[in-house]
């Protein structure tokens, strides 16, 4: 029960968030966002309650706060939610597990568009990156973020050498994931079953009948 009501009070509190989020108007999206705090908080009371401090689903409420203190702009209370996380997701999965490069990625994005911590940001970046790349390869679509957090950082501050250099590995990304859809889309193209000659014909005589009724 607990676990249903956790989820519940979740999914209310990431709802209300999005609609601040996409609110013009300052006052109802101040309201909407404090709203879903107090529904985040209490998802949090009850994961710690189910599954302990230590767990990864409570590790994954503490990054959802993270974010909507982000949209709170109460940035000190973010940065403390999202390093909360990846302690214990490194604590239960090690350091180079998905989960925590998920909220490694999260604190970075904190870190660079809010906070102008480039140096801290520019380290978690390329973390995340190389978890990525070793659990997923060179095509992870979780790189993309990645890759555009560092090139507005290395466009934050100055450094256009880097900014040409990670435009490029963005693009190269891109070509890869292209070629990744191709040879995805050939194979289900192959492995399709051939029609039967009674399939054949059947669709033969329907598109005859089709054609005379519009002639």
């Amino acid at each position: 029960f607990e676990t249903v009501m956790c989820l519940s009070l979740l999914y209310s509190a990431l709802i209300l968030e999005e609609i601040a989020i996409d609110c013009h108007n300052k006052e109802t999206e101040q309201r909407l966002l404090q709203e879903a705090h107090d529904l985040h908080l209490s998802s949090l009371q009850l994961a710690k309650k189910a599954f302990g401090e230590f767990n990864v689903q409570t590790a994954k409420h503490y990054g959802n706060l993270g974010r909507l203190y982000q949209s709170m702009r109460k940035f000190k209370e973010a940065e403390e939610m999202h390093i909360k996380a990846i302690q214990i997701k490194e604590q239960l999965l090690g350091q180079e597990d998905y989960e925590v490069a998920l909220s490694v990625g999260h604190l970075a994005s904190l870190y660079n568009y809010d906070m102008n911590q480039y140096e801290n940001a520019e380290k978690l970046y390329l973390r995340s990156i190389a978890i990525g790349k070793k659990l997923f390869g060179e095509g992870y679509s979780g790189l993309e973020y990645d890759y555009r957090g560092l090139i507005k950082l290395y466009n934050s501050i100055g450094n256009y050498e880097k900014v040409f250099e990670y435009h490029n590995i963005l693009a190269n990304w891109n070509r890869l994931r292209d070629r990744q859809f191709s040879v995805t889309d050939a194979l289900e193209d192959v492995s399709t079953s051939p029609q039967s000659t009674e399939e054949v014909v059947q669709s033969f005589l329907r598109s005859q009948n089709v054609d005379g009724q519009s002639s």
